[in-house]
């Protein structure tokens, strides 16, 4: 399993629990100009060295490739943004059209983190940080079992996946490590020495 780079893990975390979706992206019959029209590379994609890892460990971005984007999917042209997504993403007007498909998606997929952020209170914000800091902090086999957890949540029935959010959130750390060692939600039920903290 490749590994995501932390921005990119919160934005998942938080698709899987808003089940929102970029509103800049979505499925159309092929047109003309597709994802397959601009998957000869991206020289602009510079790597990015912000988030550095093990040798053999980088990201497609990291290695300059281009994401790819799923076949069907339409990548609006710059008349077809919303006033609200240009004025967001102002800078790049000239050359919009012109960007390969893949360096559009990541431009308006960032647009949506960046309004999902700025719509949520301080202490949602807090919490995400604090989130980020212990995802950081916990050893790369606790790690990848906390990605191979949030993958198998997202496949779970809405009711269900917040259930087990909620119940992860009440737990004290040393909770959340013993409940990830055995599988983590959606994988392994709360282990019986599990309870929610007060």
């Amino acid at each position: 399993m490749r590994a995501l780079p932390l921005p990119t893990l919160c934005a998942v975390i938080c698709l899987a629990v808003t089940g929102t979706v970029s509103p800049g992206v979505h499925a159309a019959p092929p047109p003309a100009e597709t994802a397959a029209s601009h998957q000869a590379g991206d020289p602009a994609a510079a790597p990015d060295r912000m988030h550095r890892r093990k040798e053999g460990d980088w990201s497609r971005r990291d290695r300059g490739e281009p994401t790819p984007v799923p076949a069907g999917v339409q990548v609006p042209t710059w008349s077809q943004l919303t006033p609200a997504q240009q004025s967001g993403l102002a800078p790049l007007e000239k050359q919009w059209d012109t960007m390969a498909a893949s360096r559009r998606v990541r431009a308006l997929e960032g647009l949506e983190r960046r309004a999902r952020w700025e719509a949520m209170t301080p202490e949602q914000r807090e919490r995400l940080r604090e989130g980020a800091r212990n995802f950081r902090d916990m050893p790369p086999e606790l790690r990848e079992k906390m990605r191979t957890s949030m993958q198998a949540m997202r496949a779970l029935p809405e009711a269900e996946r917040k259930a087990l959010f909620a119940l992860w959130r009440s737990l004290d750390p040393e909770q959340r490590r013993t409940w990830l060692e055995a599988g983590g939600p959606g994988i392994s039920p709360p282990p019986a020495s599990v309870t929610p903290a007060r």
